[in-house]
């Protein structure tokens, strides 16, 4: 009898020297209990209990929980006063960077991937050679501005008014704003990503800013503007009953005209005929195509080193606090006319 309630007693309250190892899986399933806890109690404006959760999470090693933290932290000790924040962002891009961008997010959720991006953008030498500079730290603004989409289909829209006056002090010259679901597209100086986006659509939408042209058939009315202005660093046009291509707007960009060019499907769509620099698929055709060929990377140089012809972010707040009759339409406005008037030769 002793020696069965021996055993009893061991197979009831084992030592805790034997305890077996935590699984992976298991510890994949912790983690995730209390980032989820964190994320939902972050979407109820329980910040406290949201940060205690992803503490908890970080303990257990979850790298997602350290960037949560490490944002949120310094925004919670400064609510509502972004001061200490945006003042990371005042001098941090060298004179070399000719376009200076910021990735901006309202949502808790986009912080990860917006990192990410920066990172990967940080590390990628295909684009080393650019005067294109990506911020290191994401800017975090909850509840400043909302953003919506229908569908993931349907473009982003955001109400990027309450953004002005945060970023006047901030050395921006493009933004990147991340939200959860929406179609990526660019606006003039800003772009705009979901979470669905991967690191090969940024890039993509980057040689956008400079004025890179998709290379995939576009939509009648898009062709309509694209394939009659002949404004393109990676092509040019040969518009219907004319001889020849349209050379102008490369020799403003100082850019030598070359009979290594390529039909292009961009002009499907109108009467024009466009043709490219490569005769490879490029990451302007496809966004998973990773080849940027060697005579694109110096357009694309090119283009960023004349202002006059890129448009920056700050068009965008002109023309929205133009539509409120705000008083702070003329900053945004003049800032505007100040970078296109810039010499980068």
């Amino acid at each position: 009898m002793p020696l069965v309630l021996g055993v009893m007693h061991y197979s009831q309250q084992p030592a805790a020297s034997l305890q077996p190892p935590i699984t992976s899986f298991a510890l994949a399933n912790v983690q995730q209990g209390y980032l989820q806890r964190g994320i939902a109690a972050w979407q109820r404006s329980e910040y406290a209990l949201a940060e205690a959760q992803f503490a908890l999470a970080a303990q257990h090693g979850a790298s997602e929980a350290k960037t949560y933290l490490n944002y949120i932290q310094p925004w919670l000790a400064q609510v509502p006063d972004t001061s200490v924040i945006t003042s990371k962002f005042r001098d941090w891009a060298a004179n070399t960077c000719l376009q200076q961008v910021v990735f901006v997010t309202a949502e808790l959720t986009s912080l990860v991937q917006a990192q990410r991006f920066s990172q990967q953008f940080a590390k990628d030498e295909r684009l080393v050679s650019l005067p294109l500079c990506i911020a290191p730290q994401v800017l975090f603004v909850p509840s400043l501005f909302s953003c919506n989409a229908s569908a993931a289909q349907s473009r982003i829209a955001c109400d990027i008014a309450p953004l002005a006056p945060v970023l006047k002090d901030v050395q921006f010259s493009h933004l990147v704003i991340f939200t959860q679901q929406g179609k990526a597209f660019v606006q003039n100086g800003i772009m705009y990503l979901d979470q669905h986006d991967t690191y090969d659509v940024l890039v993509h939408e980057l040689a956008h800013f400079a004025g890179f042209v998709d290379e995939y058939p576009l939509s009648a009315e898009l062709a309509q503007r694209v394939c009659s202005s002949g404004e393109a660093p990676n092509m040019v046009f040969q518009y219907a009953n004319k001889k020849g291509v349209d050379w102008r707007y490369w020799q403003h960009l100082g850019q030598p005209q070359t009979s290594a060019l390529n039909p292009a499907r961009t002009c499907d769509n109108h009467s024009s005929q466009a043709f490219k620099l490569s005769h490879e698929l490029t990451f302007m055709e496809y966004h998973d195509v990773r080849t940027i060929p060697r005579s694109y990377l110096v357009a694309w140089q090119n283009a960023l080193r004349h202002p006059l012809y890129l448009t920056p972010a700050y068009l965008n707040f002109a023309q929205v606090l133009e539509q409120q009759n705000h008083p702070q339409a003329g900053y945004w406005r003049d800032r505007f006319s100040e970078y296109r008037q810039q010499n980068w030769q």
